[in-house]
């Protein structure tokens, strides 16, 4: 009888890499800004990824709607532009919703954390980049987003 079974990436694997770096630190409630992090997903041919998301520090208060989003963007052909190319440095969002791997969302309320983590993402073969879009009432400092890849073994 086969077992299905999680195994780590060839790329990443299971121990967290960074995502972003620090240009989420800045990033203002309704802005979206893309990694400074390319992934290749060309030779690993990973097929799906995690997302974590932590901030801690000084006390801030979010406000509704409070979540963040998270959005794949894929390496066009032309070999520089990510996705719809919009998002070169932060900007107003939202990013377009075919791009979207989903949101995170917590009680706006006040806070010294945000913590959540995307899911089972499917990668794309190829080059991307993630973007986040703010939309948590506050602007995002002490912040870390991490990735890890791992495929499925049928034995």
């Amino acid at each position: 009888m086969a077992v299905e079974k999680w195994i780590g990436g060839s790329g990443q694997g299971l121990t967290w890499g960074s995502a972003f770096g620090t240009e989420i630190n800045t990033l203002a409630s309704g802005n979206a800004v893309i990694s400074t992090v390319s992934i290749s997903n060309g030779t690993p041919l990973d097929i799906f990824a995690d997302v974590s998301y932590v901030q801690t520090g000084a006390a801030f208060t979010t406000a509704a709607p409070a979540f963040l989003g998270l959005y794949l963007y894929p390496l066009n052909n032309d070999g520089s532009t990510y996705g719809d190319g919009r998002f070169g440095s932060s900007a107003a969002g939202p990013p377009p919703a075919n791009y979207g791997v989903g949101s995170i969302s917590f009680a706006a309320a006040a806070s010294t954390t945000i913590f959540g983590v995307w899911s089972r993402i499917v990668l794309p073969p190829g080059t991307f980049k993630f973007l986040l879009y703010n939309q948590a009432g506050i602007t995002l400092v002490a912040a870390t987003c991490n990735y890890r890849t791992y495929n499925r073994s049928i034995a």
